[in-house]
């Protein structure tokens, strides 16, 4: 070993460690901040039609819950069957979506443990004050969806391998990982992917030792647990993201700018910058074990959107959206680079701190753009549903395209359930058992009904059936009321009255 080189690692050594009390505060810190970002503004927008239909999902009966998750929503079971709990708590959009704020806040600390486990408590540090502050974390972390759950799943179960790989082959290390993998995979079914890297970095474990008695009874035990999902995945054929199109540059732009938490083309950069720096050699030289960490974190970070690209041609998988479960690595990436950057640039310690209050900054610029642009994030059927009870009359019913009123009947209920409501327009379409003829259907459907709801959402789906539920609904009704509710997607509320109405009217005369 050269002389430079042993005053390098004396100089490593003598750095003055953190304290535990700092390492708490810090960290103390970053929670608190990412805590207060994700509980901003919780309640104000609407639930859309997918955190609807959680909801809706956790508060059926049992039997009927049991029915539902084998027929078609087998995918993120484990979220809907904590859902369930949860309700119990609270049914407005503040208490369904806390769940989600609480899980959120829970992975920063996890973030931290992580960083602190596959390279130092530095590293750690930092990537928990990046992720504090991610506004792509912060949107999922305020939705009734799994991905939170799924976020913090991967992190801990990622944080268990480590453990299980430097455990001198104990066993019981290894099927607690197995078994965090296997909640991992009910969660969401994209978990398997980044246990991809997981399996990759077991069978190439340099510098740790593993047996293959272990591995086999790890994945055995693994392979048990999932064998219901599996079977779901398998026999139901349910294909929920069959709506996913063909991605193209602007799809990769912005699965790059929300990755990097919409800071624009300088964070972009900066996190490239220090993604790069992260494999860079330090002159005293890299450990192995730091070796085995990067590849199993670089992995993480590329596996999704490199496996779901290039199942493009079979199948279109990639939506920039989904990437979010990449923020952890991504993170934990920049933190290492940012880090190296300190030890390279020792006598300029000032760069890595401009690049860390660049990181901070503009990811808080993201995270304000993100909540400044909140009330086109969904549609407010909120304020469309609210329009209709205003409105309603005893008999009326409802018709919707989208197919869809999941959103519809948890306003209602939630109406219900304030007692601010005791009725409302009873569902006629779509019915509760499938039917195949669109126009015959609304006829028998809406016979004897004195007056109809008919509520448009995404009308470009199919404008076809539009105009058939207009035409049937003109047969013997015409428009006397109609309501534009803007938002990410526009809702139309046209209430339509029997011919014999004295008080019809053309859509354009009913107007608001």
């Amino acid at each position: 070993m050269s002389t430079a080189t042993q005053v390098e690692i004396s100089r490593v050594q003598k750095r003055p460690a953190l304290s535990r009390g700092n390492v708490v505060l810090i960290v103390g810190v970053s929670t608190i901040v990412g805590a207060l970002l994700r509980l901003h503004l919780l309640a104000a927008r609407s639930l859309w039609i997918d955190e609807a239909a959680s909801v809706n999902f956790a508060s059926l009966p049992l039997r009927q819950f049991l029915k539902v998750l084998w027929g078609y929503q087998g995918n993120m079971a484990l979220y809907y069957v904590l859902m369930r709990g949860w309700i119990h708590l609270g049914y407005g959009e503040f208490a369904v979506r806390s769940l989600s704020v609480l899980l959120g806040v829970l992975t920063i600390p996890a973030i931290y443990l992580l960083g602190a486990r596959l390279f130092d408590r530095r590293t750690g540090l930092v990537a928990s004050a990046f992720f504090s502050v991610h506004s792509f974390h912060i949107h999922w972390s305020q939705e009734t969806r799994a991905y939170s759950l799924l976020i913090f799943l991967l992190v801990v179960t990622t944080y268990a391998l480590v453990c299980a790989v430097e455990s001198n082959q104990k066993l019981r290390y290894w099927i607690v990982f197995s078994v965090l993998a296997a909640l991992c995979f009910y969660a969401h079914i994209f978990a398997l992917i980044v246990l991809g890297a997981h399996a990759v970095v077991i069978a190439f474990p340099k510098p740790f030792r593993i047996s293959a008695s272990i591995v086999l009874a790890s994945a055995a035990v693994f392979a048990c647990l999932c064998e219901p999902m599996a079977a779901f995945v398998v026999l139901q054929h349910s294909d929920q993201l069959g709506w996913i199109t063909k991605p193209g540059l602007a799809d990769i732009w912005e699965y790059l700018k929300l990755l990097t938490g919409q800071g624009g083309v300088l964070l972009i950069v900066i996190y490239a910058a220090l993604c790069v720096l992260a494999f860079m050699r330090p002159r005293s030289g890299r450990s192995e074990k730091e070796s085995w960490a990067l590849r199993l974190v670089l992995l993480w970070l590329l596996l999704l959107p490199v496996v779901t690209l290039a199942l493009t041609p079979i199948k279109p998988l990639f939506y920039p959206r989904y990437m979010v479960i990449c923020v952890p690595a991504l993170v934990i990436l920049a933190a290492r680079g940012l880090i190296n950057l300190y030890g390279f640039l020792r006598q300029q310690r000032w760069i890595p701190a401009v690049a860390m209050v660049s990181v901070l900054g503009l990811s808080l610029w993201g995270t304000h753009k993100y909540f400044a642009d909140l009330p086109n994030e969904t549609s407010d059927w909120r304020s469309a549903v609210n329009y209709i009870l205003q409105s309603q009359r005893p008999g009326d019913g409802a018709v919707f395209f989208l197919p869809n009123a999941y959103a519809y009947r948890y306003y209602v209920t939630l109406e219900e359930i304030q007692h601010r409501v005791e009725i409302a327009p009873d569902v006629l379409y779509p019915p509760a058992v499938s039917r195949s003829q669109l126009s015959g259907d609304l006829k028998e459907l809406t016979s004897g009904r004195q007056r109809v709801w008919f509520i448009l959402h995404i009308a470009v789906l199919d404008p076809q059936a539009v105009a058939i539920i207009r035409s049937t609904l003109g047969e013997s009704f015409h428009v006397i009321e109609q309501q534009d509710f803007p938002g990410e997607d526009l809702i139309t509320v046209a209430l339509y009255d029997r011919n014999n109405s004295s008080h019809a009217e053309t859509p354009e005369g009913a107007q608001k």
